[in-house]
């Protein structure tokens, strides 16, 4: 169940939406903090890089470069801040491992920016310009971080609240 909730939350990259607001970081800490140990971290973001590779070659119709490897690598980051939550899942650590996700992507992919798009000069100014630049898509990030980081996370406790009371009554059913 959980490995399918992490790929739709990635399929929805394809759908409409305002920049930077997509499941995305969602998918990515549920998934560090839920999925089983060993695929916490490659999955999503294997996934992920999959729909980059389609997103940018074929609805973009923009070439690819290594500087796509640091936004994989900005991904993981992601994914080991939700596997940091493994075993402190609280609506505090959840609220903060939204905040910390999307900022640990913009640190590390906008310095991809920089050092590969040549967009910038390559000194002090030009990455604190790339920095400034991509403030406004900061914003959406962490915004949708919050909201779908809340709704995954949510959604899947009261299920799993909900299933377990249904399998406690069930067992307790079946032993009188």
């Amino acid at each position: 169940m959980t490995y399918f909730i992490v790929f739709l939350a990635v399929l929805s990259r394809f759908a409409p939406h305002a920049p930077n607001f997509s499941p995305v970081y969602g998918a990515l800490l549920f998934g560090g903090a839920r999925l089983k140990d060993r695929d916490s971290v490659w999955f999503p973001v294997a996934l992920l890089a999959v729909s980059d590779l389609i997103l940018t070659l074929m609805v973009y119709r923009m070439q690819l470069d290594w500087s796509e490897l640091i936004g994989c690598l900005g991904f993981a980051s992601v994914a080991l801040i939700g596997r940091w939550l493994r075993k402190r899942i609280s609506v505090q650590t959840v609220m903060a491992a939204s905040l910390a996700g999307p900022t640990a992507f913009f640190f590390i992919s906008n310095f991809g920016v920089w050092l590969g798009w040549r967009m910038y000069p390559p000194t002090w100014a030009g990455l604190l310009a790339c920095y400034v630049a991509a403030l406004p898509f900061f914003r959406n990030s962490l915004l949708s971080g919050l909201l779908y980081s809340g709704l995954l996370f949510g959604a899947y406790e009261i299920y799993r609240r909900k299933f377990a009371a249904s399998a406690l009554r069930d067992s307790t059913a079946h032993a009188g």
